[in-house]
């Protein structure tokens, strides 16, 4: 199974109805991108989603057909999510961007133990309760579960 790319934007509105800042879009998509690295892995459907991701929130924030950067610093990964999460002023905007590193970190179908881990700690840096995590998942998993 591999996710449908094409409506990560639809997806993704449901968590941030409102136009993105173009600050947020940043910090969003390089915390999907320390999301992606958090397994050590290149996994080519996941690489797939991170550039689909960046897309999609680009485009929420009104930059249209911008390429999804790549990020490099050379800072450890945690330290650099909690100075992103910093940046991340509103709880829409912290929200989406659980949303955006759920949805890559299962674009692949099999969440690595590091992968896990990285999202209950950006859970717990973004100020996100278990239960409302629980929420957003299963939110997520219904909109990308096909119907049957």
């Amino acid at each position: 199974m591999t996710l449908d790319t094409v409506r990560f934007r639809e997806i993704l509105s449901a968590f941030h109805p409102e136009a993105v800042s173009p600050a947020h879009a940043d910090a969003i998509s390089e915390l999907v991108q320390l999301t992606l690295d958090s397994d050590g892995r290149e996994d080519v459907d996941e690489i797939q989603a991170f550039f689909a991701l960046g897309k999609a929130v680009y485009a929420m924030a009104n930059i249209a057909n911008a390429a999804t950067p790549s990020f490099v610093t050379g800072d450890e990964d945690h330290e650099r999510m909690r100075e992103l999460v910093g940046h991340l002023t509103t709880t829409p905007s912290k929200e989406l961007a659980f949303a955006c590193a759920h949805l890559l970190s299962i674009s692949d179908v099999d969440i690595a133990p590091e992968e896990d881990q990285f999202l209950t700690d950006l859970r717990d840096a973004l100020s996100i309760g278990e239960e409302r995590a629980e929420a957003i998942t299963a939110q997520l998993n219904a909109a990308i579960t096909p119907p049957a």
